[in-house]
């Protein structure tokens, strides 16, 4: 005797189908959770927690050559170089805060043979922490290293390589990475974190 196919076996087939989708549509929502396709530095502050300092489309509109204070009286100049990692400014100077903060220099389309870069900073005063480490790189290439006193100033200069320059003909992006910056409470978040004020900046000719 042959059998009598069921009226209802479409529906089945159907109402299977979409388990199938839904099930396929979970395993995908996980999978991009797991390995979710952004920016690298969106990854590095919200998912790696790498970074502290999250990079901001600014400018860094800047008469090449000029000294940009970071003090009360340089708010307008400094502004467009701020990229992240910077709070105030307040009365001598700009606070970096978190484990980094990042400067941009626009450039300009004609350059000298040698550029170079001044940085006046001074590292917080705090209890146990006589001094702050900063090391400086641009355009992703390490260019030195520079031990800041508490409340000593510092003038930093730097020849910055041609090939430094040349990876990005349109700006110098400056980061500041700072290992031994300090929560200044309890249950301050690393975003918080405390090291140096920078006093003024200098991105020019060698003199």
């Amino acid at each position: 005797m042959s059998e009598v196919a069921s009226p209802n076996r479409p529906l089945q087939l159907v109402a299977y189908g979409g388990v199938a989708l839904a099930i396929a549509f979970e395993l995908a929502v996980v999978w991009f959770a797991l390995h979710p396709q952004v920016p690298p530095d969106y990854r590095a502050y919200y998912i790696d927690h790498s970074t502290t300092c999250l990079n901001q489309p600014i400018s860094g509109d800047y008469r090449f050559g000029t000294t940009v204070s970071f003090r009360s009286d340089g708010g307008d100049q400094a502004k467009p170089l701020r990229v992240c990692g910077w709070e105030g400014p307040a009365g001598d100077g700009t606070h970096a805060v978190g484990t980094s903060a990042r400067l941009r220099f626009a450039l300009p389309g004609q350059l000298p043979d040698r550029v170079h870069l001044t940085l006046e900073l001074v590292a917080i005063t705090h209890d146990g922490y006589p001094s702050q480490h900063v090391m400086i790189s641009a355009n992703g290439k390490a260019l030195t290293t520079a031990i800041a006193l508490a409340g000593i100033p510092l003038t930093v200069d730097i020849d910055v390589p041609a090939d430094v320059v040349g990876v990005d003909p349109g700006s110098l992006d400056l980061v500041l990475t700072l290992p031994d910056a300090i929560r200044m409470a309890q249950g301050d978040s690393d975003t918080r974190m405390r090291s140096i004020k920078l006093l003024s900046a200098r991105l020019g000719p060698a003199q």
